[in-house]
């Protein structure tokens, strides 16, 4: 069995993969881990691992703390995936290919392992990224921006009056069901949710415009991607699991 891990900004997600495939996702919050805690509560209910593939886009700190960790559990040495010019059909559009964040580049590949078309990949979590892809695998770009809950971190920090007539946020539940609120934490939320759709519905819309045989995919992943789905104009198709789908792909290439 091999062990997948995508280390992002806030969580770990894991997951196991065998002969039969991909298994169910797990996550959990990652800020102050250790390699004690990794083991207990992501390596040890594992089981036996053979290989273990990591993505991680939360620094080197956090690295060193994996490999200590998968080292004493299993006597292993993690593989880390690394961003390529190429993988199979698709093809990174960035000149340095390197400078494209893993689980961006593991997030398309995940998409086009489940159908080989043109497709507009996001994932939103701390930050959100949009990535497009045509029908032959081309990778044409993409873009970041915070994602809500740092939108919304952002305007609670970063001014007075927001803040201050936010204070009782935390005994209040947000309510997202009408587009104006009549509260200011509901206001600050509800712009976040807002603005975060609408920029993945005019990036979809740009992608289906260059791409005229067929309209693309909107793929969805990331933790908050379960809010922002019913905001969406387009077909959406949510894919908790994708960067895992695209670490899976790396994993049984090696």
């Amino acid at each position: 069995m091999k062990l997948l891990l995508d280390i992002g900004n806030t969580r770990i997600k894991w997951a196991v993969l065998t002969e039969q495939g991909l298994g169910t996702q797990h996550a959990i919050v990652h800020e102050g881990f250790d390699a004690t805690q990794l083991r207990s509560r992501v390596l040890e209910p594992c089981g036996a691992i053979r290989q273990v593939f990591v993505a991680n886009v939360a620094g080197e700190a956090l690295a060193t703390t994996v490999r200590q960790a998968v080292n004493e559990q299993w006597a292993l040495s993690p593989v880390f995936a690394a961003t390529t010019s190429h993988c199979g059909a698709i093809r990174n559009a960035y000149p340095d290919p390197a400078k494209l964040g893993v689980d961006r580049w593991l997030a398309v590949i995940g998409a086009y392992a489940l159908a080989p078309s043109a497709a507009c990949v996001v994932d939103i979590g701390t930050a959100m990224t949009i990535d497009s892809l045509d029908d032959s695998g081309l990778h044409l770009g993409g873009l970041i921006v915070p994602g809500p809950s740092l939108m919304m971190d952002s305007l609670l920090r970063r001014t007075s009056d927001i803040a201050n007539f936010s204070k009782w946020r935390s005994s209040h539940v947000p309510h997202a069901g009408t587009f104006f609120a009549n509260n200011t934490w509901d206001c600050v939320y509800q712009g976040a949710l807002q603005a975060t759709a609408a920029l993945i519905d005019a990036a979809h819309a740009r992608l289906a415009e260059q791409i005229t045989l067929t309209v693309p995919r909107l793929l969805l992943t990331g933790g908050a991607s379960d809010s922002i789905a019913p905001l969406l104009h387009a077909p959406v198709q949510l894919v908790p699991d994708l960067v895992l789908r695209g670490l899976a792909v790396f994993a049984e290439s090696m």
